[in-house]
């Protein structure tokens, strides 16, 4: 009967720590540079979750389930407290029973700063945080990103790098080389935010751009204009290089829509151009001198067209820009109805 005894007592201690620990609590710890803090997430273990690659709080909340707007609301909280206590803050957008904690990065110990990130499973959890569970620490306007989160920049400088062609042209004009055919331009722009929201900024981008169409020539063709109206011809030598360059100052205005969630931006918009310099290069095959002609080859002053960008919000833009005008003069029948194109990307 002792035994029978001994026994229930310990099933029944066993019952009570089961009722106890009613589920674990996950603590992830690493230094956020972006803070400059460093930052302690608890958080009930409900699920499993694999650590993102990137260890940094917005990663972490994210893989967590916690919304954009509530991961951008503590980043801002945190980063607008200066001080060098502890800051507590408590959340609760989806991921439930979450209790950030962090410490001025500085005041790390030595041996913290090695071993800069770890992350540990318990299976306790008080009843504070239990309760904790549908609270929210923020700011004093929570419904508004800061200024500091805005998806675009107020500036910046970009390259452009691409490949040309043309389209619309008489059946005579030749063919353009598809690798040799490039285009560069280097863009000062700026970025005025209209809509700082919640999941989508909305911004006009514009700025002046220097930009270089270079249409380089199939085979042995070339362009002339010593007539006073352009022409193509094949020459009897070979040529190793043939092409027409313009440059032209431009003034791209975008309306950028930026994504919060995805980090992604789609642009649409049209550009107006003046033509500043243009010239015909030719290399023979035979020599190593090059034929440089600067002319206005016929070439419309004024140029305008559409434009459309899409891409990640730091990394590369893919482009594609289309000529409205004709490339050439209306006087030029050689080259009536071309019409330039062009795409590549934005670094």
């Amino acid at each position: 009967m002792k035994r029978i005894g001994l026994i229930l007592l310990i099933l029944l201690g066993c019952i009570s720590v089961k009722a106890a620990v009613k589920q674990d609590t996950t603590i992830v710890e690493f230094t956020d540079k972006g803070v400059k803090k460093r930052v302690t997430v608890y958080t009930s273990g409900n699920k499993d979750f694999e650590l993102p690659r990137n260890l940094n709080l917005e990663n972490v909340l994210k893989t967590l389930g916690v919304d954009s707007a509530e991961r951008r609301r503590t980043i801002a909280l945190l980063e607008q407290n200066n001080a060098k206590q502890d800051t507590l803050v408590i959340a609760a957008a989806d991921g439930r029973s979450l209790k950030i904690i962090t410490s001025d990065a500085g005041d790390l110990s030595r041996k913290d700063k090695e071993d800069n990130d770890h992350w540990s499973r318990s299976d306790t959890r008080d009843n504070e945080e239990e309760k904790s569970s549908e609270t929210r620490t923020w700011s004093s306007k929570p419904e508004k990103k800061s200024s500091n989160s805005r998806f675009f920049s107020k500036s910046d400088f970009g390259i452009y790098l691409g490949l040309n062609n043309w389209a619309n042209g008489p059946s005579t004009v030749p063919d353009l080389q598809t690798w040799g055919s490039r285009f560069v331009a280097l863009s000062f722009q700026r970025n005025a935010t209209l809509i700082n929201g919640k999941q989508v900024d909305f911004a006009i981008s514009y700025g002046p751009e220097i930009a270089w169409n270079n249409f380089m020539f199939e085979g042995n063709n070339y362009i002339d204009n010593s007539t006073g109206k352009i022409e193509f011809f094949k020459s009897a030598k070979d040529l190793n290089k043939s092409k027409l360059v313009v440059t032209s100052l431009n003034l791209p205005i975008m309306f950028n829509f930026g994504f919060e969630e995805a980090k992604f931006k789609i642009g649409l918009g049209g550009y107006v151009g003046y033509r500043v310099g243009s010239y015909r290069k030719l290399k023979y095959s035979d020599s190593s001198k090059k034929e440089i002609n600067k002319d206005n080859y016929g070439l419309n002053d004024f140029r305008y067209g559409l434009v459309a960008e899409i891409g990640k919000r730091r990394g590369i833009t893919f482009f594609g820009r289309y000529d409205m005008g004709e490339l050439f003069k209306s006087s030029q029948e050689n080259a009536a109805g071309l019409q330039a194109w062009t795409i590549g990307i934005r670094l």
